[in-house]
């Protein structure tokens, strides 16, 4: 059972084994640069869920006045289908509610659809398509835009 203690900041040592995690799990994912300039700057969180010494997956924030973008959630690919997408999710939006955010935004591959359906069932609505967003083996690939009110 995942609890509170089981998200823990992301440190600098982590950035290795999270760049591991997104090139088994991402198509054309971030790279170490991208995640060391998240951790260096206030206005991003950077999550882990590491239950048991077990890294699972990580969450990216990114704070902007009253709304957010979840920038990157992941989770290794042993550890999918298991509802550690839905927990890093709860535990996202809940730092969102206790920093007073009013609005979630995210994007997602047109092709992910677990994840669109796990926004859509934690009340994420689409609102946008951005064309040719996100690079794919077979060029480039549409993202929806999905959002959630807060308050």
């Amino acid at each position: 059972m995942i609890d509170e203690s089981d998200f823990q900041p992301m440190e600098e040592s982590d950035l290795r084994t999270v760049v591991a995690i997104e090139q088994r799990v991402m198509p054309f994912g971030w790279i170490l640069n991208t995640f060391r300039s998240c951790l260096q700057n206030d206005a991003y969180e950077c999550w882990k869920l590491n239950p048991d010494e077990s890294f699972i997956g990580y969450c990216i924030l990114y704070f902007v006045g009253p709304s957010v973008q979840l920038l990157n959630l992941c989770v290794d690919l042993p550890y999918q289908g298991k509802g550690f997408g839905r927990d890093l999710l709860c535990f996202a939006l809940g730092r969102c509610r206790e920093r007073k955010a009013h609005e979630v935004f995210l994007e997602v591959r047109v092709s992910n659809k677990a994840a669109q359906q796990l926004y859509s069932t934690m009340g994420f609505r689409k609102v946008d398509r951005r064309k040719d967003y996100y690079q794919s083996p077979h060029g480039r690939e549409h993202a929806d835009v999905f959002a959630l009110k807060l308050v």
